[in-house]
């Protein structure tokens, strides 16, 4: 039995094939038959030899024929394959660099800020724009305020030394008065601001352990209100902020012709720890441009057909968050990614300039 060969051993044709193959497939979103591929490579190559090409990526698992077309599409290792060795990104267009710097320069708020840019890679790609934003945790605190919205249910306003604003529910074991709720949330103003979230946190673990909390009522309203704010924030990872844009966009694309997927791709929305588990990995790849993931499969069920790019951006004091598209694997990925790359440099510039 003949020794197959290794992906990196592709030869030019049958890389050339390949290439061509996923550009159309990409453009019109149908099987490609062998005379289409033909016609795109002129008199360079037959039919025949086309056909011969197709059926090796075929047999090597770069390829694949649907039950109803004599055409192939291109698989997950197709893909891979293509962004990975076969890919040139080509630059924006001045209209597009241009569109986007309009739609985000002059905003300084930093919450519509990320608003917008999830807005705008919706727009440039087609496809979902998102921002994930920096860990709250990791953030330095610059304010806190507690709302009494009713019996032992507590409104938390927190902002971040960077300017970014959380609001979360908490419902206590007891209840505490309005007058109470403000003095603890000047104390831990006065005693913690400039400290992150984590270190504040570790902080009232200590202060409950001593004795004098159990009796001091402005001491142990600090505990109480502080710990139950920071353990949740500290545990859940759904609070994490994630900004989308562009659902209804994809509504029309023929990946989503299928219920099932549609409904599986609102699912994944809707449990947003799902995807910020996956959106986090980017963060620790370590990698300073975008990150492509083909396949989403083994994160998110119901999504095979799916594809994200996700590039890290630094925002203050080190913190980092990611931005990015989730599209179909059939997208455009020389324009999409050069478009997450752009966004990213000029979206953490913004943020550090503000």
């Amino acid at each position: 039995m003949p020794k197959q060969k290794r992906p990196t051993e592709l030869s030019d044709r049958s890389r050339d094939v390949l290439r061509e193959l996923i550009r159309e497939h990409v453009r019109t979103g149908r099987p490609v038959g062998s005379r289409r591929l033909a016609r795109l490579a002129g008199e360079s190559l037959s039919p025949a030899t086309i056909r011969n090409v197709v059926a090796d990526l075929e047999d090597m698992g770069f390829v694949a024929q649907p039950h109803t077309s004599a055409g192939r599409i291109p698989t997950e290792k197709g893909y891979r394959f293509y962004v990975d060795s076969l890919l040139q990104t080509k630059e924006l267009t001045d209209r597009e660099v241009d569109k986007i710097r309009a739609s985000l320069e002059n905003e300084t708020d930093p919450d519509k800020l990320m608003d917008k840019a999830s807005q705008i890679l919706s727009a440039v790609s087609d496809n979902i724009g998102f921002v994930m934003a920096p860990p709250v945790t990791l953030a330095v605190m610059k304010h806190i305020e507690f709302v009494r919205i009713a019996e032992r249910r507590i409104l938390v306003i927190l902002v971040t030394g960077g300017g970014l604003v959380q609001h979360r529910l908490i419902e206590l074991d007891e209840d505490f008065g309005q007058s109470e709720l403000h003095q603890a949330g000047r104390y831990l103003v006065e005693d913690f601001e400039g400290k992150t979230l984590l270190e504040i946190r570790d902080e009232l673990l200590k202060l409950m352990t001593e004795e004098k909390a159990l009796y001091d009522r402005l001491l142990r309203s600090v505990v109480v209100l502080g710990s139950a704010s920071l353990m949740q924030s500290e545990g859940d990872a759904a609070a994490a902020e994630v900004y989308l844009q562009g659902t209804v966009r994809i509504m029309k694309k023929p990946e989503l012709a299928d219920v099932n997927r549609m409904i599986a791709l609102f699912r994944t929305f809707e449990e947003k720890s799902r995807l910020v588990k996956i959106l986090s990995e980017c963060l620790k790849s370590n990698s300073n441009g975008p990150v492509v993931t083909i396949g989403l499969e083994k994160h998110l069920p119901g999504m095979q057909d799916w594809a994200l790019i996700a590039s890290p951006y630094v925002y203050s004091q080190g913190l980092s968050g990611s931005l990015g598209i989730i599209g179909p694997s059939r997208m455009e990925y020389e324009k999409a990614i050069s478009l997450v790359d752009y966004v990213a440099k000029l979206f953490g510039k913004i943020l550090s300039r503000n």
